[in-house]
């Protein structure tokens, strides 16, 4: 007679009870990380929305530069909906990729802010279709508040979205981990009983 007790089974890892783990809050504690990643999302596709019409108005050869947002927003989407942490990592990638972008231009704008104000008033002359001829007018200063005003919000955000999809991929593990316990492998033991005749 051979018995085999398989204690794998026997041994399940202690599951939390549901709800009880807790979750990381965004927007000053205001909404749960499955919905900050669903805004996400939305302010992406928006953006890429108004960038489309932008383009087609003014400069349409240029469109196609929108195919890698376009295709971080739709992976986005499918991160959230199929709960998979591989597909947030473009949106975190793009937002680093933006964040460098935007301290490059807040260091360069400053260098021609400080030391050369001059390219600045040729640059917004030629885009608001202006004639002024020196950087003390009221202006030239509003602009330039309006730039780094602009870049720093770009910046914040974009960090923000960073840390707000690295903490998603934390919350897709340990809802991996609530939904499958894991079983501590054992070995099996065999007891090999000699037959009595």
């Amino acid at each position: 007679m051979v018995q085999i007790q398989d204690t794998s089974s026997s041994q399940i890892r202690e599951k939390r009870p549901y709800g009880t783990t807790q979750t990381p809050r965004f927007v000053f504690g205001k909404l749960h990380i499955n919905h900050t990643m669903k805004a996400i999302a939305a302010i992406g596709i928006v953006a890429i929305f108004i960038l489309v019409g932008v383009l087609y108005l003014k400069f349409k050869k240029a469109m196609f530069v929108l195919l890698l947002p376009t295709t971080v927003s739709v992976l986005t989407v499918f991160a959230i909906v199929s709960k998979r942490h591989r597909f947030v990592w473009p949106v975190i990638a793009i937002s680093m990729f933006h964040v460098i972008l935007s301290c490059y231009a807040l260091l360069i704008f400053s260098f021609y802010f400080f030391f050369k104000p001059v390219y600045i008033v040729m640059i917004t002359n030629w885009a608001f279709d202006t004639m002024h001829n020196d950087n003390h007018n009221p202006a030239f200063y509003l602009q330039s508040l309006a730039i780094y005003t602009f870049l720093t919000v770009f910046l914040s955000f974009n960090a923000w979205q960073a840390h707000v999809g690295i903490h998603f991929i934390d919350h897709i593990h340990a809802e991996r981990e609530e939904d499958e316990p894991r079983q501590l492998h054992q070995p099996t033991i065999v007891t090999v009983n000699k037959p009595m005749y």
